[in-house]
């Protein structure tokens, strides 16, 4: 059972003060809740109380920590506050990258594979076997059947191997 707290009248007059200050700065409030639209976006608002340093302002985004917004020399920072909801606002609506489908990933890195093994002439026949990675996207299986090599050569593919692994941490053997 929901049970409505009564706003005190300061968190009534700093509600009030919000909505003006903000609505000067091109914030629109939302008709139900404490929250101002930008872009098409609602930022959500509220007002709370420290025990110690009194009414402060929270603007809030998603998941994230909310910002706080606090009296300074008796008065807020109406225009930091009015940045913040729109910097929130405009992240929001900024369009977010697709996702790949894991047959969209298969596919990249079929391709890939079939290119790094026409530029490298890794055929049927050769001795190294290039194959897309079944759990990394972006990523091959390179494999190099048992041959014998001559010490130049060893030396020569060991520092070529070795340049294309990913470096350990310091520290780490």
């Amino acid at each position: 059972m929901d049970v409505a707290i009564p706003m005190d009248t300061e968190t009534r007059n700093l509600e009030m003060l919000a909505t003006h200050s903000l609505a000067q700065r091109g914030l629109a409030r939302a008709p139900d809740a404490l929250a101002f639209a930008h872009k098409g976006q609602l930022v959500k608002v509220t007002i709370e109380k420290s025990v110690y340093r009194g009414h402060f302002l929270a603007v809030h985004d998603g998941t994230r920590q909310p910002r706080q917004f606090r009296a300074l020399a008796g008065g807020y920072d109406w225009n930091a506050i009015a940045a913040c909801i729109k910097e929130v606002a405009e992240r929001r609506s900024e369009p977010r990258a697709p996702v790949p489908t894991p047959a969209q990933v298969k596919d990249q890195n079929r391709r890939l594979a079939d290119e790094l093994s026409t530029l490298t002439g890794a055929g049927p026949s050769s001795h190294l076997s290039i194959q897309p990675s079944s759990s990394a996207p972006g990523r091959v299986r390179v494999r190099l059947e048992e041959i014998d090599l001559d010490p130049a050569s060893v030396i020569q593919l060991y520092t070529a191997v070795a340049r294309a692994l990913p470096q350990k941490p310091k520290g780490q053997r």
